[in-house]
């Protein structure tokens, strides 16, 4: 437990801790700052003597003021070559920039040897610790502070990392570059040896306040001078702080703009020793039982407070770093594969829990259930009016599938279209949105089958209600279905919606594109039967002879209509009255005044 840490900062705005550093000063020579008018064409790619990283002497520069005595001859190091001022001409450069070992920067416009020399002076060594206590000479007077971050490899990038950052006790963050004869350490604070943290204004499990997005949000101290990996060189702050929201934040600074005391009551644990909980650990969910609350140990979470230490039913012991469903919770009622009716909308729905815990979209739900309609629903409360026990028999999605069918054709046949209608596409628009959010799900295939499906039935309600746009768009959704499923079910589903795109042609009195789905359909039809009879490929044989006549194919056409009438014939007798009218009408077909002679 205790492995998920959410990154806040209180008071973001500073919690870089670089943000109170000082204004960078800057020297210009007096030759550089009046020779703007007077510089020629340089090359700037020309090597020079000294490279970046040099340690230099600048013995003849002139300072505004005179230094105090204790200052460092000039020494410095080169940082940059051929450099510029934001304010200067463009073609004006320094051939090197020079940064002196206590912090000012310098652009060098000479390079004879009487300006600027190479020297043996080593630059400073970062040596005390982070959260020695120290005192630093700004002008003629010391003032004391704490070292919060230390860079050894300073020299490396100085214009931008100084050796020491210090908080100051009068409250200001500023860097300091050196000399070394102006930093001193306090007390028992040696080089070298164990940092020493100063004293904070609150302890571990005090209530505070934070700033956070322009807002104050109540917490509690979980740990003093808090450090983490992101932090640079061991960089440390004077606060980690668990906020009620369940989140981990530090403060960058001690002070009433950062953080200060709360004098709201803090928000009650959620369980008492001797509860029996769940806890997140690294083999899942695990249960046990709460032994100690609001408990702190040295050797836990280093030393800061946790609400819970509990025992698991195991013999393990572990520790809730926070007092959410996150890390620990009460144990569940149900358990997978459990028969369950869940609250969805406004009415019960039974099904089968699927997944216990289930986190989506940084939300935990106890519980993520399958309906016997095949959709999933999250139960985000486990308690009787969210869910409960269900001694429902299991229904199989295909008995629901089925059983819609049956009530559409009911409906259709009784004329209710608005009633079948509206029952079709709510289930069309249900199963399009799951398959939208679930594109890789295991019964995306299974869903894509029910789809198309549904598509034929809802087509069948739109020839039936004379709404041929509507009833085309539902096949060719359908149809696209078909084509990129694999299913076994695959080529009767097409011959379906095949034939239905014949009837839907020959509707809109398209009798090529009715006579071109049609020889379809057979084709589909001769497959899905094995070469066997059939009452429905007799009966588009003999449709489809029609239509090759009408179209000025009239040899085929008699003989798929003869070929259809013979297959019918087999099947139901040449006594059976639909086939004597079949039989008519073929021999009408291919003799137009038989009739007529007969009179």
């Amino acid at each position: 437990m205790g492995r998920r840490r959410n990154k806040g900062r209180a008071n973001k705005k500073r919690s870089n801790g670089n943000s109170k550093s000082s204004p960078r000063r800057f020297y210009e020579d007096d030759e550089l700052s009046n020779s703007s008018s007077e510089v020629i064409s340089v090359d700037f790619d020309e090597p020079l003597a000294f490279d970046i990283g040099t340690r230099v002497e600048l013995p003849n520069i002139k300072r505004a003021s005179s230094p105090d005595e204790d200052v460092s001859p000039n020494t410095g190091t080169v940082v940059g070559h051929w450099k510029r001022r934001d304010h200067w001409p463009e073609h004006l450069r320094a051939p090197y920039l020079v940064l002196l070992d206590d912090g000012m920067a310098v652009y060098c416009h000479r390079t004879d040897a009487d300006f600027l020399r190479e020297t043996d002076v080593p630059p400073m060594k970062a040596t005390l610790n982070i959260g020695c206590r120290i005192e630093c000479k700004i002008e003629s007077k010391w003032f004391p502070g704490t070292i919060v971050q230390r860079h050894d490899d300073w020299v490396l990038s100085p214009i931008d990392t100084p050796p020491y950052f210090i908080r100051f006790d009068y409250g200001r963050e500023r860097p300091f570059w050196g000399p070394e004869n102006r930093i001193r350490a306090i007390s028992d604070c040696k080089k070298g040896s164990s940092a020493r943290f100063p004293p904070l204004r609150f302890e571990l499990g005090d209530r505070v306040v934070c700033s956070v997005d322009d807002d104050w949000a109540p917490g509690q101290v979980v740990r003093k001078w808090y450090t983490e990996e992101e932090f640079e060189n061991g960089h440390a702050v004077p606060y980690q702080v668990l906020l009620d929201s369940g989140d981990f934040i530090y403060a960058p600074l001690d002070d009433d703009d950062c953080i200060k005391r709360s004098t709201a009551p803090p928000v009650p644990l959620r369980f008492d020793v001797g509860d029996r909980v769940t806890c997140k650990v690294e083999e899942g969910w695990t249960p046990g039982m709460v032994i100690n609350t609001q408990y702190r140990d040295e050797g836990v979470h280093g030393g800061r407070v946790v609400p819970y230490e509990i025992k698991l039913d195991m013999g393990d012991i572990v520790y809730a770093p926070c007092d959410n469903d996150l890390f620990v919770k009460k144990k569940l009622r149900f358990e997978v594969g459990d028969r369950v009716e869940c609250l969805v909308g406004d009415g019960w729905m039974t099904g089968i829990i699927k997944e216990t815990d289930y986190f989506e979209n940084s939300r935990m739900a106890p519980y993520q259930v399958e309906l016997d309609t095949g959709d999933d629903v999250f139960v985000n409360l486990d308690r009787d009016s969210h869910i409960k026990e269900s001694s429902a028999p299991l229904v199989c999605r295909g008995e629901i599938n089925g059983m819609v069918h049956v009530m559409s054709k009911m409906m259709i046949y009784n004329q209710q279209y608005g009633t079948a209608e509206k029952m079709l596409q709510e289930r069309v628009t249900l199963i399009r949105s799951k398959i939208k959010s679930n594109v890789q799900h295991k019964h995306v295939n299974s869903w894509r089958v029910d789809l198309s499906n549904f598509l034929c039935y809802l087509s069948e309600v739109h020839q039936a209600t004379g709404s041929l746009h509507e009833m085309r768009a539902a096949l060719d959704e359908a149809l696209e279905l078909i084509e990129i499923s694999q299913d076994k079910s695959k080529s009767h589903r097409l011959l379906n919606v095949t034939a239905k795109l014949a009837t839907h042609a020959a509707l809109t009195s398209d009798k090529y594109a009715a006579l071109l789905f049609s020889e379809e359909a057979i084709i589909l039809a001769r497959e899905t039967t094995g070469g066997h009879d059939s009452f429905r490929l007799g009966l588009m044989m003999f449709q489809c002879g029609k239509l090759n006549v009408a179209c000025d194919d009239r040899e085929r056409g008699l003989e798929q209509m003869s070929e259809g009438l013979e297959i019918l014939t087999r099947l139901y007798g040449r006594d059976n009255k639909h086939i004597k009218l079949m039989a008519e009408d073929h021999l009408k077909t291919a003799n137009p005044n038989f009739l007529e002679g007969e009179e």
